[in-house]
């Protein structure tokens, strides 16, 4: 035997082994998250169960005996849902009284909108914070331009006739736009440790908008706001509402901004110390980028919350959506009992608008998301 040479091994071939558990597909999902265990099992089941018992009533009164054509109140022939009510109030619904020739207005600052706030998607690079900072904030008073009309020589629309739901969007839009920078300022306010006088302005009037219910906010902004005007000055009811979920949402955004400030590590500080920038330059360019990408789902949950305020403004008669579903309950030509319709209809036209908020949030942090770059 060499010293090269390799002993020989006998290879006795193993038992074959079972082809493993299928782990992708719905029928290995199903097994790993609904039946997995006894007790999941068990409440799948009873899931199942509640859910089939109720399904096929509910669909059958919202499709299959529900009445979808027709323009009056005897046309609601079927014995399920009467969605001509829908069909029949749905310019009410959709943009309150504004006067059917002049609803194209409405419809440009929609897409103005629109524009606006996709405006980083297609902006170049390199002009996406010069020029999107400049249209947002450009955007709340060109719509009032727009829609009030006498700047341009249009018809004059009074803020008694906006309404609807175009009115919800626009005015939560249009508080958010300017809500978000000025809860960035009571954010740095409320941190500061140079200006101690600054500092409790800020937490006064941070928690005093968190704290106290956007009900008791509006019922003020309504009623005693005009008391601090001088006498004689007459301030429209739609400026004292905006004013007031404006503060509303900065009160909500400073304390989402100071949960990022937070987070920011202080070795980013340090950094931009060592290269020279200025306390504007570090906050604006190091700071705030890496504070909106830590806090971007919390800046989703108060805009989502912020719109669907906008609802409890009927309690102050303000000609929102609801005000409008309500109204149209009250009509003489309507009294058969259409609240579920028109309630149904209003929940499931927000929810499609928060659902695609929070999708588009998910794209951002997708796209903001560095960990696997």
């Amino acid at each position: 035997m060499t010293a090269n040479s390799v002993p020989s091994k006998i290879f006795t071939p193993k038992a074959a082994r079972p082809a493993p558990v299928k782990t992708t597909g719905a029928v290995a999902w199903m097994r790993q998250n609904l039946f997995n265990g006894w007790f999941n099992t068990i409440l799948t089941l009873a899931i199942v169960v509640g859910v089939g018992s109720v399904l096929p009533a509910m669909l059958d009164w919202v499709f299959l005996s529900a009445s979808f054509s027709g323009a009056a109140q005897a046309d609601c022939t079927g014995t399920g849902a009467c969605w001509v009510f829908i069909n029949a109030w749905s310019q009410q619904l959709f943009y309150g009284t504004y006067p059917a020739e002049e609803i194209w207005r409405i419809n440009i600052c929609v897409v103005l909108m629109a524009g606006v706030l996709s405006a980083p998607v297609w902006l170049p690079h390199h002009l996406r914070n010069r020029v999107d900072i400049a249209l947002l904030l450009l955007f709340p008073l060109v719509a009032v331009v727009i829609m009030d009309g006498r700047l341009l020589g249009l018809q004059y629309v009074s803020t008694d006739h906006w309404g609807g739901f175009t009115f919800n969007v626009m005015l939560a839009a249009v508080s958010m736009i300017l809500g978000m920078p000025l809860g960035f300022l009571w954010a740095l306010g409320r941190r500061s440790t140079s200006m101690p006088m600054i500092r409790s302005i800020c937490v006064v009037l941070i928690e005093f908008f968190r704290g106290v219910p956007i009900l008791a906010l509006f019922f003020m902004g309504s009623v005693m706001l005009p008391l601090f005007f001088p006498e004689g000055t007459t301030v429209d009811k739609l400026l004292r509402v905006w004013i007031v979920l404006v503060l509303f949402m900065a009160g909500y955004m400073a304390e989402v901004y100071r949960g990022g400030f937070q987070a920011i590590p202080k070795g980013q500080y340090e950094a931009a110390d060592s290269l020279g920038l200025s306390y504007w330059q570090t906050t604006l360019l190091v700071i705030l980028p890496q504070v909106i990408k830590v806090s971007m789902p919390n800046i989703l949950a108060t805009a989502v919350m912020l719109f669907k305020n906008t609802t409890f403004l009927l309690i102050i008669g303000v000609p929102e959506v609801l005000n409008t579903a309500q109204s149209a309950l009250n009509n003489s030509a309507w009294l058969g009992g259409y609240a579920s319709e028109a309630y149904l209809f209003v929940g499931f036209v927000f929810w499609c608008c928060c659902f695609g908020m929070s999708m588009v949030s998910n794209h951002i942090e997708r796209k903001l998301d560095t960990t696997r770059r």
